[in-house]
């Protein structure tokens, strides 16, 4: 079964982009403050809520991407691999699969093809594990391809379980 998840490298390169989103949003936001006593107020209620809200998007995309781990399917398991080692898990035993876009992370800039999307897979005793997919850019839902290719293994897993 061939499912875009993420490798290894690919989540690398996704680490390094992550800096040097986080470096132009710092530069944004203090040059917004250097410049804020020349700003008129209707300048201000546009430009900091907007700052805010881009920050506070990129502060729960990083710490969601903090819980992704590179995976992938082989033989009805799940299989994840992070620092803390390796785990298999049983197709089976997954309740269910969401996906979320992901705004600021990405594999590489200057594209329009090569997007992420968040994807959580909830076990049947309640745990969530999380990886990154690849997506399109207005995906509905995100990451459509391996969502469906997933949610098709997990139910020919539960069907040979049965």
């Amino acid at each position: 079964m061939d499912l875009p998840f993420l490798s290894l490298p690919e989540f690398h390169r996704v680490y390094f982009y992550r800096l040097v989103t986080f470096g132009f949003l710092a530069l944004a936001c203090v040059l917004s403050v250097v410049k804020l006593s020349e700003m008129t107020p209707g300048e201000r209620m546009l430009i900091l809520p907007g700052l805010l809200l881009m920050c506070g998007r990129f502060a729960v995309e990083w710490l969601r991407l903090s819980r992704c781990a590179p995976a992938s399917i082989h033989n009805a398991e799940l299989i994840i691999t992070s620092a803390g080692g390796h785990r298999q898990i049983p197709l089976k035993d997954i309740r269910s699969v969401t996906s979320n876009h992901s705004i600021f992370m990405v594999r590489r800039y200057r594209s329009w093809t090569d997007h992420l999307a968040f994807m959580q897979f909830t076990l049947s005793n309640g745990e969530r594990v999380h990886t990154l997919v690849e997506s399109a850019v207005f995906e509905l839902p995100a990451g459509k391809k391996s969502l469906l290719a997933i949610r098709q293994a997990m139910l020919e897993a539960k069907i040979r379980s049965a």
